[in-house]
């Protein structure tokens, strides 16, 4: 992901709004060296599995209009929980992303159903 304004601005952020990059360090899971190279301009890419750190915790500090590779706004506390996703969920991640956002909401409802139907099978087989 290229590093635009806006994501260094939210970056720049999100870092004051924790306190210090040592805390943003320690809630994101991302080394200290590796913001402070965003933060001073030394790099102008976040690489894909960062992004995916990243994203989430910028997201209530990114424009409401910018479209810089991001999901839909949601409010996501800083100290979210590290999940780890394999290349099949990280693919699917991404793909639902780019979806319109009415899209991105009629498939969560189909999932959401699929999900309650396994369930209650799963259940009735008990």
């Amino acid at each position: 992901m290229k590093i635009t304004e806006d994501i260094l601005k939210a970056l720049q952020n999100c870092v004051n709004g924790v306190g210090s990059v040592t805390e943003f360090s320690q809630q994101s899971n991302i080394t200290i060296d590796t913001i402070t190279k965003y933060l001073s301009r030394q790099t102008r890419f976040i690489k894909h599995e960062t992004w995916i750190k990243l994203q989430p915790l910028l997201q209530p500090y990114m424009p409401k209009n910018s479209n810089s590779g991001t999901m839909p706004r949601r409010k996501i506390p800083v100290a979210t929980k590290h999940l780890e996703l394999n290349s099949d969920e990280k693919i699917l991640l991404d793909a639902f992303a780019e979806l319109s956002k009415e899209t991105r909401e009629q498939k969560l409802l189909e999932i959401v159903e699929l999900a309650k139907f396994e369930i209650k099978q799963q259940n009735e087989g008990s």
